[in-house]
């Protein structure tokens, strides 16, 4: 007896009946339960805006912003756009599509749909929770479910509209296994090519899906009597499916462009396997700490927050040692297809892809890549809730005192939970919300600095912007600079963090003389840096050092030929500082071939003539701006002026289009207000 109480979950029933009447109607129950939890913890997340990551593939998005027309070249293009070129994942970038088409750019409809796969998400889980617990009660699921569901680790996901990959990738995961459950229970083989067509869907909604490839044979081992042939044909069509995944796009889009930064992960510059299992044990450890305890929660951790060790590290010690143990345990239970084996291997596996010893993940951890592993974590703690309250969930239906017992146990944990998750999904309200909260725990970490004194630049830029200069202008100068510094403090060699700095001197403290030597410093670190370069040429240029200025706009120009504001500079120079006017006018041309529509080159010219007292041949160049795509104010005025005595219909025209150029600037200024 004790032998077969030891081994539960071998445990078969009596043959399996269909359900009476009301357990349906409990199970009914629990599935709106399900839907209901979802909005009462994540509801307060319909009124939040964008946030961090989201300007990568949703905000102001060119692409997403056309709708359905621009599917096709969704699914030729890469992930994101912008300086970070990378990733294939057009399943989700479809979805903004779709939702752009029908409500434009509104976060507040994304968060609302990101409710609404979390909630069919949750729906998928508990159907295939009774799948693999078929002989269990459906309470056993409902209490998985609800702690996957409430668990604050995922507000990272639900909460970040570009986070939707993450949900996407697991919820079409589930919905194969689903199918491949199906092709057992049915033994037709249709199932099992909708569970590789989904699976490829998975795939491209995140490549972290390819995990998969060995927990769909694991689960299917743990929870069905397969034969051995067929799960390993099950294996090799998972096996073509990632290769198709993988590589077939590699046939038709661009070559991905992702520079890796030290700040990010310090692993991707180096091989030292000692260094890679230490920190790899320090992150396994991270994930369990987050799961257990979900406190403080953070958007982002990276380099120092996570220490770089070596294996010999005692804390890297104590986290191998445990990770063995739970190991070790799960494959001596595989034979008996236990619970907690299951439930181990299911974790390990998952979170195996972002554990730094497989290959460096970005940012080193972070709360999202536990997302899929939490689901073993939520299986451990249904099974202790069932274990430490003597309830064996191996009966159909579990008396209403224990089922008392067992929603009493799950409050001790659902509660805290939810109250957290609630209260963090505020901190996502926006990009500076979010890095404001956050950085009183994330003062070691280089690029949450980084971040924060970006996103508060650009806050302060935009009232500078509108002519608004605010009360407190240069204390929040001094912090946006703190931060830059503090990153330094933290990563001396980052580049990036000087040009800021310079860049905070020049653009909203008007400082040229304090802002030179930051450009210097990133130069010296990085002698190509294009930016840098740039901005020490118009620095010297608005400190009337010419010579400088030149030096710097031509090395700009060297590293970017096509770059028409250098141009457009250094000829200005060289006519209005230096007075030779067949350099600027040969500079300009050089931009007329470059970009042969913009009208910038033929306004300079224009001015230059005007300048010199040639206003026929100024004209001729207004007009061919005019021509082009400038609707300048000022500009048309003058040509208007210039028409009134010698051409009435021209001087008219000219004005009304000043008319129309000035109301058009008006809206297109409320409507940014």
């Amino acid at each position: 007896m004790a032998k077969n109480k030891n081994k539960q979950a071998k445990i078969k029933p009596k043959a399996q009946q269909a359900l009476p009447e009301n357990k349906k109607t409990n199970i009914d129950w629990m599935i709106l339960v399900i839907v209901a939890l979802c909005f009462i913890i994540y509801g307060n997340t319909i009124p939040n805006h964008y946030s961090m990551d989201d300007d990568l593939v949703v905000n102001n998005n060119k692409v997403v912003a056309a709708g359905i027309k621009s599917i096709p070249e969704i699914w030729t293009s890469l992930y994101s756009d912008g300086k970070l070129k990378y990733e294939y994942r057009p399943v989700v970038k479809t979805t903004f599509a779709i939702e752009c088409q029908f409500f434009g750019q509104n976060p507040h409809v994304s968060h609302l749909f990101n409710i609404l796969i979390y909630a069919l998400l949750c729906l998928i889980l508990f159907n295939v929770l009774k799948k693999l617990f078929k002989n269990f009660s459906p309470l056993f699921s409902f209490v998985i479910t609800l702690i996957f569901l409430a668990h604050p680790v995922h507000t990272e996901v639900v909460t970040s509209i570009k986070n939707r990959d993450e949900m996407l990738s697991l919820l079409f995961c589930l919905i194969s296994l689903n199918c491949l459950f199906k092709y057992i229970d049915t033994n037709k083989f249709k199932y099992v090519f909708i569970a590789m067509f989904v699976f490829l869907l998975a795939y491209w909604s995140k490549a972290s899906a390819m995990v998969w490839l060995i927990l769909f044979p694991m689960t299917l081992y743990f929870h069905s009597d397969i034969k051995i042939k067929k799960l390993a044909m099950i294996f090799g069509m998972i096996l073509i499916v990632v290769v198709i995944a993988r590589f077939l796009p590699k046939l038709y889009l661009p070559k991905p462009s992702r520079e890796l930064f030290y700040f990010e992960n310090p692993l991707f510059f180096q091989n030292d396997i000692l260094t890679k299992l230490g920190t790899g044990m320090m992150s396994l450890l991270f994930y369990i700490r987050i799961l257990v305890f979900p406190h403080p929660l953070l958007y982002y951790y990276g380099y120092n927050e996570i220490p770089i060790v070596k294996i010999n590290d005692i804390v890297a010690i104590l986290s191998m040692i445990f990770h063995i143990c739970i190991f070790i345990y799960a494959i001596y239970k595989i034979r008996e297809k236990h619970i907690l084996s299951f439930a181990i291997l299911f974790y390990l596996i998952s979170i195996s892809m972002f554990s730094n010893i497989l290959k460096p993940a970005m940012g080193i951890v972070a709360e999202r890549y536990v997302f899929s592993a939490s689901i073993g974590f939520s299986i451990v703690i249904a099974y202790f809730i069932f274990k430490l309250l003597k309830i064996n969930p191996l009966v159909r239906i579990i008396p209403k005192s224990s089922m008392v017992k067992v929603f009493l146990a799950l409050m001790i944990l659902l509660i805290p939970y939810s109250a957290k998750t609630i209260t963090r999904n505020k901190d996502w309200d926006s990009y500076i919300s979010l890095y404001k909260h956050d950085i009183k725990y994330l003062d070691n970490s280089a690029k949450a600095n980084i971040l924060l004194a970006a996103q508060m630049n650009m806050e302060l830029v935009k009232y500078l912007v509108k002519g608004i200069v605010p009360e407190n202008m240069n204390a929040t100068s001094d912090s946006i600079i703190g931060y830059y510094k503090r990153s330094l403090e933290i990563c001396p060699d980052l580049y990036s963090s000087y040009n800021n700095i310079g860049t905070e001197y020049f653009t909203v403290l008007k400082d040229y003389e304090k802002a030179i030597p930051y450009f210097v410093k990133a130069l010296e670190l990085h002698p190509d840096y294009l930016e840098a370069t740039y901005n020490l040429a118009y620095s010297y240029e608005l400190l009337g050092k010419y010579k400088e200025a030149v030096k710097y706009y031509n090395k700009s120009i060297a590293l970017k030929p096509d770059y028409i504001q250098a141009y457009n500079n250094l000829a200005n120079i060289c006519y209005f500082k230096m007075r030779n006017l067949d350099t600027a006018i040969l500079l300009n041309k050089k931009v007329m071939k470059i970009s042969p529509d913009i009208s910038q080159p033929y306004i300079n010219i224009g001015n230059y003539y005007r300048n010199r007292k040639d206003s026929i041949t100024a004209i001729k160049y207004y007009e061919t701006a005019i021509e082009k795509t400038s609707r300048n104010y000022n500009l048309l005025i003058y040509l208007s002026n210039c028409y009134k005595k010698t051409d009435k219909i021209k001087s008219e025209k000219y004005f009304q289009m000043a008319i129309d150029a000035k109301k058009k600037n008006s809206e297109k200024t409320n409507k940014t207000d």
